[in-house]
């Protein structure tokens, strides 16, 4: 499927998630050299899973975004970045939703397809576009959400993944 958006992350510091047309398999890089890079295309029946997750528990993450308590930090939503034939998802933070049903985000990170758009970029989007979500518990320790980070660790070798997983408490049962 042409133009089908793909993943874009950075799971490890070593570890560097990537954008890759729709048609491509999965890549993997060699973990160590920082521009190394896996791809997931977003048809992929585990990242399919973990957008579903993310979606059916929207409406409760959107009410705790609204008026988190002081523990609950690190608040984004992860949205498609579309510019012509390539696409992107991106983090999104600082976003509020106006009176008429559109949101406004900050994009938090870089973007690693040609873009008119940089870190820190305000971007527009609809409730629709959300594809994921996240916030860290900094009592615990624990991060909630992140599903398709969960998702994207698959393609990480099986003792980078459990690392990332266990350093950030991440609950990757979906």
């Amino acid at each position: 499927m042409k133009g089908t958006p793909v993943l874009l992350l950075t799971v490890l510091a070593s570890l560097a998630m990537g954008v890759a047309p729709a048609d491509e398999p999965a890549k993997v890089g060699t973990p160590g050299k920082p521009q190394d890079a896996v791809f997931m295309t977003a048809s992929n029946p585990l990242m399919y899973r973990a957008i579903r997750k993310a979606r059916a528990e929207l409406a409760g993450f959107l009410e705790l975004a609204e008026a988190p308590r002081k523990s609950q930090q690190d608040i984004k939503v992860r949205v498609t970045l579309l510019e012509g034939n390539a696409g992107e998802y991106i983090w999104l933070t600082r976003f509020k939703q106006d009176d008429n049903g559109l949101f406004t985000g900050y994009i938090d990170g870089d973007i690693h397809m040609k873009s008119r758009y940089r870190k820190g970029d305000r971007f527009t989007f609809v409730r629709g576009d959300i594809i994921d979500w996240t916030w860290t518990d900094s009592i615990k320790g624990v991060i909630y959400g992140a599903y398709t980070d969960c998702a994207l660790a698959t393609l990480a070798p099986a003792d980078e993944a459990a690392k990332f997983r266990k350093a950030h408490k991440l609950n990757c049962v979906f």
